[in-house]
């Protein structure tokens, strides 16, 4: 996996500053344009942006500015299977086919409109 180490975070903070303030103004963002500013500013591939993004879902800062990528990084269908694991985390739920999926993920959402 790829590590993101201080000096890649420093280096990325403003792009990931930039889509947090519009996710969290608009409810929206551009997960494929945050994903090819991530891959110039570390000179690297879409494997090593999700390896990152499913890290950063653990962190309070970026936990829903990653959950929006997972959800939204294949062209807006649905996500991809490599992300079902960590999206359940986030939705609180045991497996991500559990039939309480979508009532949970509505629920993780609203606490985004809420903060």
């Amino acid at each position: 996996m790829y590590r993101l180490t201080e000096d890649r975070f420093e280096k990325a903070e403003p792009i990931l500053e930039k889509y947090r303030a519009k996710l969290h103004h608009t409810g929206k963002l551009d997960a494929r344009g945050l994903e090819k500013e991530l891959r110039k500013c570390w000179h690297t591939g879409s494997r090593e942006v999700k390896d990152i993004v499913m890290r950063l879902s653990k962190t309070a800062r970026y936990k829903y500015l990653a959950a929006y990528y997972m959800e939204h990084s294949d062209a807006g269908k649905k996500p991809l299977m490599e992300f079902w694991p960590t999206l359940s985390v986030v939705y609180g739920i045991e497996y991500y086919q559990n039939s309480m999926r979508e009532s949970k993920r509505k629920a993780f959402w609203r606490k985004l409109r809420t903060k």
